[in-house]
């Protein structure tokens, strides 16, 4: 069996939406899909809808969390209590937090791990990857905090400057930030894509990051396959990032996938491309072992 650790999927609250079974659902991610990974860790984000007010989106948030408790799903927040199949709980866009630095005691309470800042735009954290804003002294506040509670502070979707602004916190207090779903800048001049800068000073920090399926930011030309994939994962590695890169592939929730990649159970290809390009044992890493070991020490 090929063992699976993804970064960010956005299926949990897809599945909220639409009232799909994770055993019978129709998305990228399935308890059937998944079957042919043991074992499977899979951090799953609880998005912000950006067509919904913060306060609206914070509602959202709690539904969803009351949502997975009647799913077939182990949710889980420390490393001890991995199951062959687990999940973990994560937030994209911390504009739920409205001002309210005491509801980040609440995430964590209900095991949220990663906090992703920002999504798009502006908003009481800061700058998203289409401003050329930072983040604002309560982004700052929120970050500071999360690193206090064993929240790690996610920089994909961040403008270059809040990435800035949170890799320095982070820096500051030597506690790791990740990018849990960006590809690097220097193969796709996308602007949600990863600075070889940003990707060094995670790489740094103990960090990870995840390799993002989303096709607009693999190719130029907005169209994808697994040599695109490949191209991402080769630049990571020339960076010295063997131990730092894994996989954020952003299951449900980006529009396309790449050619010959449906859904989750199509890994399976790209672990062989994998393989065969870079060895078995890189594959292993960025497939597994890289977020496993970032996992176990820093979910505790």
């Amino acid at each position: 069996m090929i063992p699976l650790f993804d970064l960010h999927c956005d299926t949990l609250t897809k599945m909220c939406a639409n009232g799909f079974s994770f055993s019978s659902s129709p998305l990228n991610i399935s308890k059937e899909k998944a079957k042919v990974f043991s074992p499977y860790i899979q951090v799953c984000a609880i998005w912000s809808d950006d067509s919904l007010s913060d306060k609206d989106a914070f509602l959202r948030y709690k539904e969803v969390v009351r949502y997975k408790k009647s799913q077939d799903m182990y949710f889980c927040s420390s490393v001890r209590k991995f199951r062959e199949s687990s999940f973990i709980l994560a937030v994209e866009d911390a504009r739920i937090l409205e001002g309210d630095i005491s509801r980040l005691e609440k995430l964590r309470a209900d095991g949220v791990r990663f906090l992703t800042l920002v999504w798009k735009g502006s908003s009481c954290i800061g700058g998203a990857w289409n401003t050329n804003e930072g983040l604002t002294d309560f982004g700052k506040e929120v970050v500071l905090h999360s690193l206090e509670l064993g929240i790690i502070p996610d920089i994909s979707h961040s403008s270059r400057k809040s990435a800035n602004d949170i890799l320095s916190i982070a820096e500051k207090r030597d506690l790791p930030a990740v990018a849990t779903h960006s590809d690097s800048y220097s193969v796709c001049q996308n602007d949600r894509n990863l600075t070889d800068y940003d990707f060094l000073r995670i790489k740094s920090l103990g960090g990870v990051v995840g390799i993002s399926l989303a096709p607009e930011h693999l190719s130029d030309t907005g169209k994808a396959n697994t040599k695109d994939i490949l191209n991402h994962v080769e630049h990571y590695l020339t960076l010295g990032g063997e131990d730092t890169v894994c996989l954020g592939c952003d299951f449900d929730g980006i529009s396309s996938l790449p050619d010959g990649i449906n859904d989750v159970g199509d890994l399976k290809n790209l672990y062989a491309s994998v393989s065969d390009e870079f060895g078995r044992g890189v594959a292993e890493k960025i497939f597994f072992q890289n977020a496993y070991a970032f996992a176990r020490k820093h979910l505790k």
